[in-house]
């Protein structure tokens, strides 16, 4: 695909976003390079297809590449959006995940025509200032969001992990074991890059509406950090950090986490630990991350995680350590 454009994103394993704004009349229009790469991928074998979606934002043509396939190829216009958007599920598009999803769904609304009929007010109250002009774009096809090549992504100034439940968690065990997984991640994330930070973050949103009996109840949100005098890449000590910044929060329900390790500096730069108990805990965790590198993820995982199902690291296009991940996958 790069053969076509030096603006290539890898979006994931296995799809990527060419910008050939500035390189198609070379040639001759968008539609030779999508049957040359066609042909292409054929020469490997008749095997080796691929459905291209073409449009003039990512958000569409993204959208459009779901349409046929499996060998597609679709094309939405300004002309066609509305159309192709409003035969679509709010699932079918790419950054509406299931917790918009299911707040939407509280709200009376499962079609995009019935989200544009929604003002930006109507939106606000019930979504923020944030997801309310994504909500707002999206139904009408907008996104201003630009092809980045992997070397043009920054190199990250924080680590961490969000993660939204499929019901509201309510106990103790099982709030305090969601929180304990989330750092495990961003803390591995951490160590993979060679990095250790100082400043932690904890994130917690309540459940907004009670599925089973139709009502809809106002959404608690909770944040804190801790900027710390010394720098962590362990997921327990993460962890009790995290602990720390919500002790004083009255939590009932949880349906949101997001942990956050930012501040960070290189490992390697950093004095070695004085105390044995230290050395010894840091030999614990490389020996885990050897685990897990050879066996899969969570081989060997924290005990307070045995009675949880486990969050599982995942790629997509809207990670903030993208180039993490993409450099892992091409070492390995």
């Amino acid at each position: 695909c790069r053969s076509y454009s030096p603006t290539c994103e890898a979006f994931s394993l296995d799809e990527c976003f060419i910008d050939v704004t500035e390189s198609e009349r070379i040639f001759g229009n968008v539609f030779n390079i999508v049957f040359e790469i066609k042909r292409r991928l054929r020469k490997v074998g008749d095997y080796m297809t691929c459905s291209v979606g073409v449009s003039h934002n990512r958000l569409l043509a993204k959208l459009a590449s779901e349409q046929i396939k499996p060998d597609g190829l679709f094309w939405i216009t300004n002309e066609n959006k509305l159309e192709v958007l409003d035969r679509s599920k709010l699932t079918d598009v790419c950054g509406l995940g299931y917790g918009l999803y299911s707040h939407l769904i509280s709200l009376g609304i499962d079609s995009f025509p019935q989200l544009r009929e929604k003002n930006m007010e109507f939106l606000q109250k019930n979504f923020g200032p944030h997801w309310s002009l994504h909500l707002y774009n999206i139904c009408r096809g907008i996104d201003s969001s630009e092809v980045t090549a992997i070397e043009q992504i920054p190199d990250a100034k924080s680590v961490g992990r969000t993660y939204t439940t499929h019901r509201n968690l309510t106990k103790v065990e099982e709030i305090e074991a969601l929180i304990r997984n989330l750092c495990e991640e961003g803390s591995y994330k951490a160590r993979r890059m060679g990095l250790a930070g100082r400043y932690v973050g904890l994130a917690l949103r309540s459940g907004s509406a009670n599925y089973q009996r139709g009502q809809h109840n106002e959404e608690q949100r909770w944040y804190g950090h801790k900027t710390l005098k010394n720098y962590i890449d362990d997921g327990e000590e993460f962890f009790k950090y995290c602990l720390t910044i919500a002790k004083k929060w009255d939590v009932t329900s949880v349906r949101f986490c997001g942990v956050f390790l930012g501040m960070l500096a290189p490992k390697n730069t950093m004095p070695i630990p004085l105390f044995t108990r230290d050395r010894k805990r840091e030999e614990l965790v490389r020996a885990s991350d050897l685990v897990n590198d050879k066996y899969g993820d969570y081989t060997v995982f924290p005990a307070k995680l045995a009675k949880m199902p486990l969050i599982m690291p995942e790629v997509t296009g809207y990670f903030g350590d993208k180039k993490f991940r993409l450099n892992f996958l091409r070492e390995n």
